[in-house]
């Protein structure tokens, strides 16, 4: 049964289908032709021309009204759009002045404030005097915005800016905090803006001003995009680093929606837009910026700053925003003058249409009731479809709206029914897209005709753009979670496995078990194999692992040679031991790579979540802090072995962090000094040199020797701070001592870490403290332990640029580690010092090697020092092998700069 619709109010009561078709049956054939009614305008031409001028004059009213509209939108758009680039551009300068200010903050931001000072001098007036041009521009651009429809909303910003002003002034909030609302700022503004531009594009323009306004919008988004661009960078630096992923991930939206935006427009837009924008794009100062910001978004380890870098780019990013601001406001200057011209053409025609309305308005009333019967009211009904087919509804009783029009207005509704047939087709199968039921039979259908053919087929490409969009996520979702290499885990998701695994555990009270898996001599193979055969051994061994663990268990890899192995639940220690040995015998296996072997073995430290009285427990990062620190042991135990993370290396990391803690606390209270050991030359017996010994004047402990706390230090970052004031205070010891006499002229051998000497800053730091003191590079020795040659792939190339600046190496322990005598002539030293181990021994064997070792060294012209000479017979022997020098108790024990005296070598003057 067909539902029966409300009757329109004054219209007679709808009929019967029946008597529907009866009645478009007899109305066809009495119908008038539209040729018909056309020459009965044609006797009455004053009555048609009245017509027309009245459609005129109403169409002319209405593009003027619309132009008007959009006109007035687009300029508080572009209004607006200045406020929210002059308040985008204060960012940069607030947070320039910010770490300028305070040493912490540059520090916080990963910028190097040794010269913050002097930086802070010479660029913190203009930084100043660049925030205060910005905040005037900001301000100008709210008065500007006064009378406009942009008005009120520019007026709120106003508000909220000073608000953030007055913070950022008085230092109430933290940098990342002010900058958020600042961001949080200019996104409101640049939404609004887009509303405005909606607002202006709903008012139907015409094909300039569309185009105009689609120019601004493009331009709009583009320059908010990088407006955001250098503070979102910023702003990843300067936060903790538990927040350094999603600020980093906040600026390649940024980033990358410039570029998009950037793209977009230069495909799009007019010509002269094109030129507008490019003109400021290719500046230098944006040039620049973005090369800067390319190579910071692409690899996550450039994205650190000097800090005359960061003020260098600062000022280039506020060129490069100023650039592009000009361009916008240029833009927007054509958009306002294209909506404009509309409006002001229809003015003109309005007028003209007017005066000739008045002067026909008499003729067009005689005829006005016979135009009205024949052809007015049948167009009027036949408009009134059209626009509900405009709206949106599509009704199906279009022939029977028309009434008895001409057959012409009736053939235009056929098509007209015929064409909102074919968008209820349309609709039904967009429908379906948008509930996401792609395979429906509906959305299978073709529709008729060509037209119909092409809507298909574009939604057809729809829908498979759809599927391979989400193919692409399933895919780019498996890449970021996973390790390219070995297809296993990667890091970050290792670490959403265990904090998931460790609230089971809360939940269920079974503890967890996680195996830290740190590969053994795995260097040894990239060294001698390369490194295409070190990937197809972590390929094998990865496999291997995952053979070896039970099915529901997860094997990830952390990254380089490091993995971890989650077992859920653990059933005890024991289990997780006898496991950790079956992954070392699995990856002990010789690993065939192409017509080589390569053997590589593994560490395993083992640690279990605990569960408190309170149901708190372990955490996901101090788990896998435990394995990690139960693998180091294992590796110290002599490696390939399985160690349990227990209460006494708990015990033994607590007192790591006290004294890392209070090492720390010592560098910043100048607790640590220097004591001195002379190095004499054997030849003539006089002191030669010294070395610089670390000590701890520790309160509470008395002197501290470098045993008890250098460990400490190796196993953080507080090495390289140790070595760095090591290097200045030594030389700063040299200078004092070059005043006076007895000790003027004397060499320094200072001792370099492994982990500084892989540092990037070593250079800089050796050479800060010869300018510093002022002492020729040629007095000064570093001197690294032999095991550093091997373990730092990096230390070759640093020991060269050393010496390059003239600076003396030497290789302390030697005959400890693995360096060969066949390698010293491609090693960048200059001093080889035997091992103390070698010249206290009384042993034959150990006495032949010492002189090996000598005769070597003076082959390949390299001088020898001996350590730890305790004894009248050491030094004869050692003067007897023509060893160079030799430093030990017998001449002088480690002193005090003040209690330091010069001995001569006895066995030289016959005693």
């Amino acid at each position: 049964m067909q539902p029966t619709r409300p009757a329109h109010p004054g219209r007679p009561p709808r009929p019967t289908p029946g008597d529907r078709a009866t009645g478009r049956a007899r109305r066809t054939r009495r119908a008038p032709s539209l040729q018909r009614s056309l020459l009965a305008l044609v006797l009455v031409p004053v009555v048609g021309l009245t017509g027309a001028v009245a459609l005129a004059v109403g169409a002319s009213r209405e593009i003027s009204h619309a132009a008007d509209a959009a006109a007035t939108q687009v300029r508080a758009a572009a209004l607006l759009d200045t406020v929210r680039g002059s308040i985008a551009q204060e960012v940069v300068p607030v947070l320039s002045q910010a770490v300028l200010a305070d040493p912490a903050t540059a520090a916080a931001s990963g910028l190097d404030a040794a010269d913050l000072t002097g930086i802070a001098a010479l660029a913190g007036p203009a930084v100043a005097q660049q925030l205060r041009t910005v905040q005037a521009a900001t301000d100008a651009a709210v008065d500007a915005s006064a009378g406009s429809a942009a008005e009120a909303e520019a007026a709120a910003a106003a508000t909220r800016v000073a608000r953030l002003r007055a913070t950022a002034a008085a230092g109430g909030d933290d940098v990342s905090a002010v900058f958020d609302r600042y961001g949080d700022l200019v996104a409101d503004l640049a939404g609004q803006v887009e509303a405005h531009l909606d607002a202006a594009r709903d008012e139907s323009l015409d094909g300039p001003g569309a185009r105009a306004v689609h120019d601004l919008d493009r331009a709009q988004a583009a320059a908010t995009h990088a407006s955001l661009e250098v503070p979102l960078f910023l702003g990843s630096l300067s936060v903790p680093a538990d927040e350094r992923a999603r600020a980093r991930s906040s600026f390649l939206r940024a980033w990358g929606g410039y570029r998009a935006a950037d793209a977009d427009l230069t495909a799009h837009a007019s010509a002269s837009t094109v030129r507008t924008w490019r003109a400021a794009t290719g500046g230098e100062a944006a040039v620049r910026v973005d090369a800067l910001l390319d190579t910071a978004a692409t690899d996550p380890s450039a994205a650190t700053l000097s800090l005359p870098q960061f003020l260098a780019l600062t000022t280039a990013g506020t060129s490069r925003d100023t650039a592009l601001r000009a361009a916008v406001d240029t833009i927007g200057a054509r958009a306002v003058a294209a909506t404009d011209l509309p409006a002001q053409r229809a003015a003109a025609e309005l007028r003209v249409l007017l005066v000739i309305a008045l002067v026909l308005v008499v003729v067009t009333a005689v005829v006005m009731a016979r135009v009205h019967r024949f052809i007015a009211r049948p167009l009027q009904r036949l408009a009134q479809q059209a626009a509900a087919v405009r709206d949106g509804e599509l009704q199906d009783d279009l022939l029977d709206e028309v009434g008895s029009g001409p057959r012409e207005v009736r053939t235009v509704a056929q098509g007209l029914a015929a064409t909102v047939s074919s968008l209820r087709r349309v609709q039904a199968q967009a429908q379906a897209v948008a509930d996401g039921d792609l395979d429906a039979e509906v959305v299978q259908e073709p529709l008729a005709g060509s037209l119909g053919a092409v809507v298909h087929a574009s939604i057809t490409q729809m829908i498979s753009a759809i599927h391979e969009r989400e193919r692409l996520q399933v895919s780019l979702a498996h890449q970021a979670s996973h390790d390219a290499l070995t297809e296993l885990p990667n890091r970050a998701e290792a670490s959403v496995l265990i904090e998931r695994a460790v609230h089971r555990a809360r939940r269920s009270e079974q503890p967890v078990g996680l195996l830290f898996v740190d590969l053994d001599h795995f260097k040894q193979v990239n060294d001698t194999l390369g490194h295409a055969a070190g990937d197809e051994v972590l390929r094998v061994v990865s496999a291997r692992m995952e053979e070896t663990v039970r099915g529901g268990d997860s094997v990830c890899r952390l990254g380089g040679d490091e993995f971890v192995v989650l077992v859920e639940p653990a059933e005890d220690h024991h289990q997780l031991v006898e496991l950790g040995r079956r992954l070392i015998t699995a990856v002990s296996a010789p690993v065939r790579v192409g017509d080589r072997v390569a053997r590589v073995g593994a560490s395993v430290g083992v640690a279990v979540s605990t569960t408190g009285p309170d149901g708190a427990g372990s955490t996901a990062e101090r788990l896998l802090q435990d394995a990690d620190a139960a693998a180091y042991r294992a590796k110290a135990a002599g490696r390939g072995v399985v160690e349990v993370f227990d209460e006494e290396l708990r015990h033994e990391l607590a007192v790591q962090a006290t004294t890392e803690e209070a090492l720390r606390r010592a560098l910043l209270e100048g607790e640590l000094v220097l004591h001195y050991q002379p190095v004499l030359d054997l030849v003539t017996g006089r002191t030669a040199s010294v070395e610089a010994l670390v000590r701890w004047d520790r309160p509470g402990h008395g002197l501290v020797p470098p045993d008890a706390f250098i460990p400490a230090a190796e196993r953080s970052d507080l090495i390289c701070d140790l070595g760095r004031w090591a290097l200045a205070a030594a030389l700063e010891q040299l200078t004092q001592w070059d005043e006076g006499e007895e000790f003027a002229g004397l060499g320094m051998a200072v001792n370099i870490s492994g982990r500084h000497l892989a540092s990037r800053h070593l250079l800089d730091d050796v050479t800060d403290a010869l300018s510093a003191s002022g002492v020729e590079p040629g007095r000064l020795t570093l001197e690294i332990t032999e095991t550093v040659l091997v373990d730092e792939p990096s230390a070759l190339d640093q020991l060269r640029a050393l010496r390059e600046l003239g600076v003396r190496i030497a290789i302390d322990d030697f005959g400890t580690g693995y360096t060969s005598i066949g390698q010293l002539p491609r090693l960048p030293v200059d001093v080889l010092k035997i091992d103390r181990s070698f010249v206290a021994s009384p042993g034959a064997g150990h006495a032949d090697l010492v002189r090996l070792v000598i005769s070597a060294a003076h082959s390949f012209d390299l001088g020898v020092v001996a350590e730890g000479i305790e004894e009248n017979d050491q030094l004869h022997r050692l003067v007897a092998d023509s060893c160079d020098s030799g430093q030990g108790f017998l001449f002088a024990r480690p002193s005090a700069p003040a209690d330091l005296a010069l001995p001569r070598a006895r066995a030289t003057t016959g005693d």
